[in-house]
C-alpha cells in the first residue's frame, strides 16, 4: 500500500493498491492449490494491466496527463475513467479556471460552461488529474485474481489439459472450472467501451 497525496488541492490523502489483487486471494480463490509464495508480482502486473486494456477503464489511482483534440463542441472526455479529482484543464495553453467547467467523474467527461466549445484542434486541449477508484471493485479482483490463477495453473500442469486419463488412472484438473468461472466474471462486469469521439 502507498499513499498518494494531491498537492495541487486541498489535502487529500489516499491509500491505493498499486495491483488489483494480491498472493492471497490468488490462494484463496484456488482454495490453497496455488501457494501465495508462487504469484510473482509479474503476473499480478500483466492482470492489472489485461484488465485495464480490456475494460478501458482504470481502476487504481494513478496521475495522469492527457492531451487531447478539441472537437468543436462543448465536452471532451480524458482517456481513462472514473475520475478522481482533476489538477488542471489548459485550453490552446490558457489554464481554465475551474468555475469554467463541469466534471463528471464517472465519464470523464468535462463540458464547459455558458455555451462555450473546445476549440478544434490535435492535443490542443490538456487534462491533468488523478484517476481510478478509491477501493478497487471486488469484481475486479477476482477477474485478475482469476487471470493470475489461470497462469500459473497452466504453467504448472499444460494450457490445455482439462482431463486425462491413462488406463485406470484418470485425473481432471480444475482448468475447466476456472475458465468457466473466468467467463461469468468477465460477463458480470458487462462489455464497456473507451468513450471517445473519432
Amino acid at each position: 500500500m502507498s499513499a498518494l497525496v494531491s498537492t495541487l488541492s486541498l489535502s487529500i490523502t489516499v491509500t491505493v493498491s498499486p495491483a488489483y489483487t494480491t498472493p492471497s486471494l490468488v490462494s484463496a480463490i484456488t482454495g490453497g492449490e496455488i501457494l501465495t509464495a508462487e504469484v510473482l508480482s509479474e503476473l499480478i502486473s500483466a492482470a492489472t494491466e489485461e484488465i485495464e486494456r480490456r475494460t478501458g477503464m482504470c481502476f487504481r489511482i494513478v496521475a495522469f496527463t492527457d492531451e487531447v483534440d478539441g472537437n468543436d463542441l462543448s465536452t471532451v472526455f480524458a482517456h481513462c475513467f472514473p475520475i478522481f479529482e482533476i489538477f488542471s484543464v489548459t485550453m490552446d495553453g490558457v489554464l481554465l479556471p475551474a468555475s469554467a467547467y463541469v466534471l463528471n467523474k464517472r465519464t470523464g467527461s468535462i463540458r464547459l460552461k455558458n455555451g462555450a466549445v473546445f476549440p478544434e484542434g490535435v492535443k490542443n486541449i490538456v487534462i491533468t488529474g488523478l484517476h481510478g477508484h478509491k477501493k478497487i471493485p471486488p469484481l475486479i479482483q477476482k477477474i485478475a485474481s482469476l487471470i493470475v490463477a489461470k497462469t500459473i495453473l497452466s504453467a504448472k500442469n499444460g494450457p490445455l489439459v482439462d482431463s486425462e486419463s491413462i488406463g485406470d488412472f484418470s485425473q481432471t484438473r480444475g482448468f475447466k472450472k476456472l475458465n468457466d468461472e473466468l467467463d461469468r466474471a468477465w460477463g458480470a462486469w458487462g462489455r464497456k467501451f473507451p468513450i471517445d469521439f473519432v
